[in-house]
């Protein structure tokens, strides 16, 4: 069995701190996470689960303040309210009913949270489409959804026509909304005539705690889409327990410019201000080069990321106005370890919030982070937080078969500091937060996200696919995802390492590392798309891979590349590379390859002396 070795980057000692310096970080866990729970079952005994709860309460507290900014743009509580009953009164002149699911299409903008918000409103459940699909993800993901009425941004039509016969042969019946333009196969949404009043009360009333709030698509980059569950009870304690934990309070302004369609923007975005009452500065996607004079202009108080967005901002031109903003927080999750201080040391950032969490998981953490120890954690449980969460577990893991090894009794065997695993996380039928809902329409996929008989006889963990470790005082840190760490030399390796290796060399602006086949050999050998200055030395980008890795670490192949294929959360996509492997008649880009101690041209007459045996790599 090939266990997976320790990860040098995972535990750095200069993290390491007493139990006594957690205790804060873990009181304060555990005061919002019983605090939320208060508040869950207060929800609950008041019939007012449903999501639509959340904005309606702080629509009556402040009816006239700005609860969103959209493109200069002010909306009071009261207008998004009003536009909301409009679309949940003509959804329900449609015919959709409470437990019905409409299929909503739609770029960020106010129309997709009037849309959200009709939605639930009448007891409704939304499927969120990504808006970067087409083709069979996009046909995939519409039937997933079991619906039969789409909602489609009139700026998303192309793709829809393109699959047009497909889709209109599953039954769905098109309308457009927000925007301008209009196409013959689907009919514009006219608000104009219908009422504003409020919709029925009875059907949102009494909602159940695992009733779907929203269908949340995973990012398709291992397979077809996935539609995961989030339930009304879950977003509510997620927005709860974030909304303490981070200290929010209506006079925060959170700036949104992640999808809506992922969990990251709608429940820990929109959900926690609609929560407190707070102010959503929404915006049509990420610009790196808009983002702070937007967030300067909108007084912004609390920003959002998620993957790269920190990497692409820290490698913008520095400028005079670099601290000059009013934010408090940064909170998001995959920010990497060498990005880390550079950001918060260049933006002046008081509290970065990173969070580790899934949309279907169950488990999750954080990290409240203010300096130096912990940076690059994704999360942290001390001593107390662990006595009183046990649900967290690292087990050990095969990298090639990709299973959980097993003890001779038959269960887990749990990582001990320092040793990477996969995350468990329990699966808790009786806790809104930890019950795992599965995927919708998806059996096969659901069961293969769950182990039973983990460490006794009966209990049930959810898988989650990702390679962590935890250091001796409880901070946790990312190692890949399974899949990602592959074997060569028979040694492993470990792409989120080489890649943190890589990216801190001053000219590489974005490294992506993979495991490719190589014609005669066992094994992965490790390739690099690699995004560089002009002024790369590549001799010298040798020397540093050389100097700071494993021999067998380093990537053998480079492909250069002018920009980094992403997906619509900002991760970036391996399946394709892995895919088109090292062979130029295939891969377009140019290509180097580790000759000795340096990087020179890789071409056809290279790649046929491995096929051929007469490299010795």
């Amino acid at each position: 069995m090939s266990a997976l070795p320790l990860v040098a980057a995972a535990v750095p000692v200069a993290m390491y701190v007493s139990a006594k310096l957690s205790l804060p970080q873990d009181v304060k866990m555990i005061k919002s996470a019983v605090g939320a729970r208060r508040e869950f079952d207060t929800f609950e005994k008041q019939g007012k689960i449903n999501l639509s709860y959340r904005f309606e309460e702080s629509y009556r507290k402040y009816p006239n303040r700005e609860a969103l900014v959209f493109e200069g743009k002010s909306y009071s509580f009261r207008d998004v309210h009003l536009a909301s009953n409009k679309v949940g009164n003509w959804l329900l002149s449609k015919g959709v009913k409470r437990g019905d699911i409409v299929s909503l299409m739609m770029y960020n903008r106010p129309e997709f949270l009037f849309c959200w918000l009709g939605i639930n409103k009448i007891g409704a459940c939304g499927a969120f489409i990504n808006t970067n699909l087409s083709g069979k993800p996009l046909t995939h993901s519409l039937h997933t959804a079991t619906s039969s009425m789409l909602i489609l941004d009139t700026e998303l039509t192309e793709p829809v026509a393109g699959s047009l016969d497909e889709i209109l042969g599953m039954g769905y019946t098109i309308y457009t909304y927000g925007g301008l333009g209009h196409v013959d196969f689907a009919m514009p949404i006219d608000l104009d005539s219908v009422s504003d009043a409020d919709t029925y009360k009875h059907l949102p009333h009494k909602t159940m705690a695992d009733e779907t709030a929203m269908l949340i698509y995973t990012s398709g980059t291992t397979g077809l889409p996935k539609a995961g569950r989030f339930s009304h009870g879950r977003a509510d304690i997620a927005a709860s327990f974030f909304a303490r934990f981070y200290n929010f309070t209506d006079k925060d302004r959170i700036y949104i410019c992640m999808p809506l369609y992922h969990s990251a923007a709608a429940v820990l975005g929109v959900c926690t201000s609609w929560l407190v009452g707070g102010t959503i500065i929404l915006t049509r996607k990420f610009s790196a080069t808009g983002f702070w004079d937007d967030c300067r202009a909108n007084n912004v108080t609390v920003i959002q990321y998620i993957g790269e967005i920190c990497r692409y901002l820290v490698n913008l031109p520095e400028s005079p106005l670099d601290k000059v903003h009013s934010i408090r927080l940064a909170h998001g999750n995959g920010m990497r370890p060498d990005v880390w201080s550079r950001f918060r040391e260049r933006y002046a950032i008081p509290v970065i919030g990173e969070w580790y969490a899934s949309t279907e998981g169950t488990g999750s953490m954080n990290n409240y982070n203010t300096g130096p120890t912990g940076a690059g954690a994704i999360g942290f449980y001390g001593p107390l937080a662990r006595l009183l969460n046990r649900g967290l577990k690292i087990v050990k893991f095969d990298i090639e078969t990709e299973e959980l090894i097993r003890d001779k009794n038959g269960h887990c065997i749990e990582c001990q500091p320092g040793e990477p695993g996969e995350l468990l996380c329990v699966i808790d039928t009786s806790d809104p937060g930890k019950n795992f809902s599965g995927y919708h329409n998806n059996k096969e996929a659901t069961s293969k996200k769950i182990v039973k008989d983990v460490f006794k006889s009966g209990d049930i963990y959810f898988r989650t696919g990702d390679i962590l470790s935890r250091d001796n005082d409880g901070y946790y840190y990312f190692g890949d995802r399974v899949g990602d760490t592959f074997r060569w030399k028979s040694e492993n390796v470990s792409t989120a390492e080489v890649s943190e290796v890589l990216s801190a060399y001053p000219d590489c602006l974005e490294a992506n590392v993979y495991g490719v086949h190589v014609p005669g050999h066992d094994g992965r050998a490790g390739m690099a798309a690699i995004v560089a200055k002009e002024t790369m030395d590549w001799d010298k980008f040798a020397e540093h891979a050389l100097k700071n890795l494993p021999r067998y670490s380093v990537p053998l192949f480079i492909r250069r590349r002018s920009q980094m294929e992403i997906t619509g959360t900002f991760k970036q996509r391996k399946v394709e590379l892995v895919k088109e492997g090292i062979n130029p008649s295939i891969v377009k880009d140019e290509m180097l390859w580790l000759d000795g101690h340096h990087y020179r041209p890789f071409r056809n007459e290279e790649y046929q002396r491995i096929v051929a045996g007469k490299a010795k790599l």
